[in-house]
């Protein structure tokens, strides 16, 4: 079976191959692939973006051939409900033009960055992606670094007389933009650059915060074979998504009219701070999971869609997005409920196998993270403990110290300190065993023993899960918050 190409699509390839590479891309993996190259093909197709894809993966070698082999070209599979619909597409991807390798074009890539045609900066390093390397040096070729790398990308354009760039980092950490802005500034200083360098930097370019939000899924293995024969042609970078997606820009009214999203119909904000959006995501999404998973194991489950057609532990996710979660947040009522209502669609999914097991991993810091903020903020603003997130406190002190499911042993993946601490309290009371938890101040941040009745009514349900198991435990917490 032929490679798919231009050659290969005959009238499917409609869409003229050269538009101007109006955008750098740092990250040549599935989520990119499938959320911001896939927002840009539509915007191409629907708005007159008029704007092609360079790719340039940051840290590795010989990653470059399977794009360019396929001339940028292929297939993107959205998957999943979204507004109660079942949604099973496919799409043709065509915005990227080429991919250029860091290692071996480096001065190509340098000359690309003075483009007149040039005007925006993608990029998905991974968390561990924007940081600072104090041995990176101006005359590497190219710097270790990705935020190095653009240093001397963008010292380059400043020095060939072009204008600044709009940057949009996509990795997901806080502020990324100020981030990745501050970084460069400081290899700048460091490496000595110009003052009108420096200068341009900050007024020219901007860096803009962001967040995104969709479940990419990526190549899907066992169907491959099949999509291909259907295709008609082999797809080495077939990419499969769910339909939801969320993209949110600190940028003006004037960023949203050169960056289209909005007249192509995409699920993009563009907002004056990020924050509020960022806080919904955490809180409701990933604190959803949070609360949900360990006492959803127990009960029996394995992966997240099945808890959502168990009618008792989709009303307790219900009761703790709904009641305990969404009251807490600074958005609009109605802006949360409705992100809350694409989450439950979303854990919902028919084709995401997203185990229960996985999610579990360093469940500590992640109840610290996303679960905690919403249990103080609602006792701050109702002087009432939320019922069913003070239960998944329970549930966590269960999960780290039950160790097996009928019988069965289970993985408990976190840190050293946490797993030697639940080592040590294995045997304590429930009243105990919450206590000592609830006072270690090096996992939450505080003595969580201070919030009033916290720490009571967690070691009660604790107990009731030891005694009763966890799905009539969980019952019971939905009951009595239902009162």
């Amino acid at each position: 079976m032929e490679l798919l190409s231009y050659r290969t699509l005959g009238a499917e390839a409609s869409l003229s191959r050269r538009m101007p590479e109006r955008v750098l891309q740092f990250g040549d993996g599935n989520f990119l692939r499938g959320f911001v190259d896939d927002f840009i093909d539509q915007m191409n197709e629907k708005a007159n973006f008029d704007s092609s894809v360079v790719i340039v993966p940051p840290a590795s070698t010989g990653k470059t051939g399977r794009i360019n082999r396929q001339d940028g070209l292929y297939q993107l599979y959205l998957r999943g409900r979204l507004n109660g619909q079942v949604v099973d597409q496919r799409r043709l991807i065509r915005c990227i033009s080429r991919a250029l390798d860091v290692f071996t074009q480096w001065q190509e890539l340098l000359d690309f960055v003075c483009s007149d045609e040039l005007r925006f900066v993608i990029s998905n390093t991974t968390e561990a992606g924007i940081v600072y390397d104090p041995d990176c040096r101006f005359d590497d070729c190219p710097p270790a670094s990705f935020p190095a790398k653009l240093t001397r990308l963008l010292w380059q354009r400043w020095y060939a007389g072009k204008p600044g760039l709009i940057l949009l980092p996509c990795e997901l950490i806080a502020d990324n933009g100020t981030v990745l802005r501050d970084t460069v500034l400081r290899h700048a200083a460091d490496w000595a650059l110009e003052e009108d360098f420096l200068r341009w930097l900050r007024e020219e370019n901007r860096f803009c915060n962001t967040l995104v939000d969709r479940i990419v899924t990526g190549y899907p293995a066992a169907q491959a074979s099949r999509l291909n024969a259907e295709n008609g042609y082999e797809d080495a970078l077939l990419d499969t998504a769910e339909p939801f997606g969320l993209w949110v820009i600190e940028g003006s009214e004037a960023l949203s009219r050169e960056f289209p999203t909005q007249q192509a119909g995409l699920p993009v904000k563009f907002v004056t701070d990020h924050h509020p959006y960022k806080e919904q995501k955490v809180r409701i999404l990933n604190g959803g999971h949070t609360s949900m998973v360990l006492a959803a194991y127990l009960a029996g489950h394995d992966i997240v869609r099945d808890c959502m057609e168990d009618e008792a532990i989709r009303s307790y996710l219900e009761g703790a997005l709904f009641q305990e979660i969404i009251p807490t947040l600074s958005l609009p009522r109605e802006d949360c409920e409705t992100f809350a209502c694409a989450v439950e669609e979303r854990f919902a999914n028919p084709y995401i196998d997203h185990r229960l097991l996985d999610i579990s991993l360093n469940s500590v810091s992640k109840w610290r993270a996303r679960v905690l903020p919403s249990v103080t903020a609602y006792l701050e603003r109702t002087g009432r403990l939320p019922v069913r997130l003070t239960f998944s406190f329970a549930a966590l002190c269960a999960f780290y110290t039950q160790g097996q499911r009928s019988g069965e042993p289970y993985p408990v993946r976190d840190e050293a300190a946490v797993l030697n601490f639940f080592a040590a309290h294995a045997d304590d009371t429930a009243e105990a065993l919450v206590t000592a938890l609830a006072a270690r101040e090096n996992f939450w941040g505080q003595d969580l023993n201070r919030l009033p009745g916290f720490t009571a009514a967690a070691a009660d349900d604790l107990q009731r899960i030891r005694r009763d198991g966890m799905a009539a435990a969980m019952e019971a917490c939905r009951k009595e918050a239902a009162l």
